[in-house]
This record gives C-alpha cells, sequence and structure tokens, in this order.
C-alpha cells in the first residue's frame, strides 16, 4: 500500500518529491551546509595539514581539496533541485530498486561512522575543558549522551529543525574561528610548529575531500529544497568553494603558531576555553543534526514500514554507543575509505541523470525500475579499486584517490551504458 501524501510530507518527502511551496533560497541552504563543514574533526584535520604543509602549502590543499567538493556539489545539488528527490531516490535509479539498498546503506553507514566519530571527539573535549575549568573530572559517556539527545531532537523536527539551527549557529561559529585565528597570531606569532603527521598535497587534498564528501554525495538531500537551480548551485559554490577552505585555512592558525596539537588546550592556553568549548558543541551540534538527518532518509529508503523520525531515534542511539569507542584514533584512515568508496555513488547517479535518463525520473518511474542494476555495481567497484590502488601509490589519473575513483566510477558507468547514452544523443540531434 502507497503512503498518502500527509505520510509522505510528515516524512519530510523521503519518498517523494518537494514541492514548490516547500523550497528556500541559496542563502539558507549555504547555512546550511557551511554548519555542517564546521566541526572538531575539521579543526584536528586542519591543524595536521597546516602542520605539515605550512600557511603556503596548507592554503593550497584546501583550496584544490575544497574546490574538488564545490565542483562536484554544484553537480549533484543541480540534480537534486532538477528532480526534487533525495540522493537514496536517485540511487534507485542508478542502482535498481533493490541494488541502492546497499549503496544507501553504504552511504548511511558513513554517516553513521562520523556521528560517532564527531560525538566521541566531543565527549573528550567536554571532559577535558570541564577539568581545566573546575578541576573535577567527569564522564565523558554523560556529555555524549547529554548532546547526542539534543542531535536527535533538531533532527527529528525535519528540514525545517535543520534550516532555524544553521540560520543561528553558522554566523557564530564563523566568527569565533577567524577571532581565535587573530589571537593566536598576536600570541605566538607566524611562524609555523611543524607536527609529526606528515601530509604530501596528494594525502592532504585526499583528506579534505574525504572530510566532506559523504556531505557531497548527500547534496540532494538539502538542495531539493532549493527554489530553483541556480540557487541550488550557487550555495554550493560559495559554501564550499570560497567558505569551507577558508574555516579550514583560519581552523589552522591555532595550532600553527602555539604547535599545540590538541584544539582544546590551544584554546586555554589563549584564555578562550569557555567559548572554546561552546563552538565546539555548536560545531558537533551542526555537524551531527546532518548525519543523522541523512543517514534517516537513507535508511527510510529501505524500511519503508517505520517513520522517519522513528529512525532517526534508532540511529542516534547505534551513533551513541559508537562514540563511546575511541573512534577519532582511526580518523585518518577513515577520511581516505570514504574518500575512494563514496564518491563514486554520486558520480554513477549523476551520470545516469544526466546521460541515461536525461532527467526523464518521476516516482512512477522509480516502480518501474529494475530491482538490480549490474552496471552501477561493476562501475561502484572498478571505482574503489581504482582510488584504492591511486591512495596505495600506485598508477592513478590524478594522484588524488577520491578524485580517480569519481572519474572512474564516471567513465566505467558511462561504458557500461554507451548504448543508452549514444541513442539519447542521437535523438537530440534530430
Amino acid at each position: 500500500m502507497k503512503k498518502g501524501v500527509g505520510t509522505i510530507a510528515a516524512d519530510d518527502f523521503a519518498r517523494g518529491k518537494v514541492p514548490e511551496e516547500n523550497t528556500t533560497t541559496g542563502l539558507h541552504l549555504a547555512l546550511i551546509i557551511v554548519g555542517g563543514t564546521i566541526g572538531f574533526a575539521i579543526f584536528v584535520i586542519a591543524y595536521q595539514i597546516g602542520g605539515s604543509l605550512g600557511y603556503g602549502g596548507s592554503a593550497i590543499a584546501f583550496s584544490v581539496g575544497s574546490l574538488i567538493l564545490g565542483v562536484m556539489g554544484a553537480i549533484t545539488s543541480y540534480v537534486g533541485a532538477r528532480t526534487r528527490f533525495s540522493t537514496y531516490l536517485l540511487t534507485e535509479f542508478s542502482f535498481g530498486t533493490e541494488g541502492a539498498k546497499i549503496a544507501n546503506l553504504a552511504v548511511a553507514l558513513s554517516l553513521i561512522g562520523w556521528f560517532g566519530v564527531i560525538s566521541n571527539t566531543l565527549g573528550q573535549a567536554t571532559q577535558q575543558m570541564i577539568f581545566e575549568a573546575f578541576g573535577h573530572p567527569v564522564s565523558p559517556y554523560l556529555t555524549v549522551s547529554v548532546a547526542s539527545f539534543l542531535m536527535v531532537t533538531v533532527t527529528a523536527l525535519g528540514f525545517s529543525g535543520i534550516d532555524k539551527l544553521a540560520l543561528y549557529l553558522v554566523p557564530l561559529m564563523a566568527a569565533f574561528i577567524v577571532f581565535a585565528a587573530f589571537l593566536a597570531l598576536s600570541r605566538g606569532g607566524v611562524s609555523v610548529h611543524h607536527v609529526d603527521t606528515v601530509f604530501t598535497y596528494q594525502t592532504a587534498i585526499s583528506a579534505v575531500v574525504g572530510s566532506y564528501i559523504s556531505g557531497v554525495i548527500i547534496q540532494p538531500d538539502y538542495s531539493r529544497f532549493a527554489i530553483n537551480t541556480r540557487h541550488a548551485i550557487w550555495s554550493v559554490l560559495i559554501a564550499l568553494g570560497v567558505i569551507f577552505p577558508l574555516v579550514q585555512f583560519f581552523s589552522a592558525i591555532p595550532g600553527m603558531a602555539t604547535g599545540q596539537p590538541d584544539v582544546v588546550l590551544v584554546m586555554a592556553a589563549l584564555g578562550i576555553a569557555v567559548p572554546a568549548f561552546f563552538l565546539f558543541f555548536l560545531g558537533a551540534w551542526s555537524s551531527n543534526v546532518l548525519c543523522l538527518y541523512s543517514s534517516g532518509l537513507s535508511i527510510a529508503t529501505i524500511l519503508e514500514r517505520f517513520r522517519l523520525q522513528h529512525i532517526i531515534i534508532a540511529i542516534g542511539i547505534i551513533g551513541t554507543a559508537i562514540a563511546f569507542i575511541p573512534a577519532q584514533d582511526y580518523l585518518i584512515n577513515y577520511l581516505v575509505l570514504l574518500g575512494v568508496t563514496i564518491p563514486p555513488i554520486g558520480a554513477i547517479y549523476i551520470i545516469d541523470a544526466f546521460f541515461v535518463r536525461r532527467f526523464k525520473m518521476s516516482i512512477e518511474g522509480i516502480e518501474k525500475a529494475s530491482p538490480f542494476r549490474i552496471s552501477a555495481f561493476a562501475a561502484w567497484g572498478g571505482a574503489a579499486i581504482a582510488g584504492y590502488i591511486s591512495s596505495s601509490g600506485g598508477i592513478g589519473l590524478t594522484t588524488i584517490a577520491s578524485l580517480d575513483s569519481l572519474i572512474a566510477a564516471s567513465l566505467i558507468y558511462a561504458a557500461l551504458n554507451w548504448p543508452t547514452i549514444s541513442r539519447n544523443s542521437r535523438e537530440l540531434k534530430k
């Protein structure tokens, strides 16, 4: 039995198109995206890249990695705004109605993993901050549990709750990052204190791409609410191509200037420990809300009998359990893994929408789609192998593993669907 319109709306259109009356501006979308990029994990990665490459080198790595994210994000955003479909409905066209469940589960697991990483680092930062301020230890399990409850509550409100959260939090977080950077420069000078973690340009760019590649792939979840495709495109280009590299660069400055790898201790040394704590908390809140929302949409396409709000609550519980282990110890390897396995999914549904289906996509079309499309899985598997070889120092097209996997997926999927693409091209010329 099909869901009624009222149920679809209550589930934030998880199984249907977003109507025109529920759209919003590109400014709101940009704020949501920026809010998703500001978090404790980004602070750690940015400092390690900055400590390895210095001011000039890190600026190049941040800019190139963010440009890759921005361009791909603009394309996925266009697809979402034009079709009004979520990421997970788009994958049903390219992977098949049953095959999409595997792809959607992979993306959902990556987002749940992100939730655990962010929550774990937030819990440790909170524990350390309270100890520094009051001299009394507090269990990180308690802080993680309380924070997770707040995150789940906001996410359960759907897109409107996320929109309001970003509108208020993002300007505040951005202003504090810039303030902390200038304060660190005034106290520590401009010389770089190098770290033990050695990043090359290639690995640094891959880490930058991996830090938000899941966000790029799930961009249709938010761009489907855009007023039109122009708003969808410029919001992503500004958020990821312009603001994100600035966020990373300014986040790296306090650590580079002081030589302290622990961001909490850096802020405490600068005398802004309490404001920094609220920055970490709000950044984690903003990022994890997006992780919960999109992973919830993904699982909703698999467990169609359950309400989106109930799925979000269940995912929040699982993500909190993951946060109870030292997930951040595997952060860099996790980012590299995401950088070679998740981009192919986006590349496949992009090629499928633009060239295979020519945007002739509807809910009825999903119901008539094949249950399992081998070409999509062949492209996904081949691209992941190509990305892994590139990340291991083997032969690659660009020396950037995430970009290699994206290109490989596009080429393989286009080649396997060439008869259809060629036929569509001939029909357009008539």
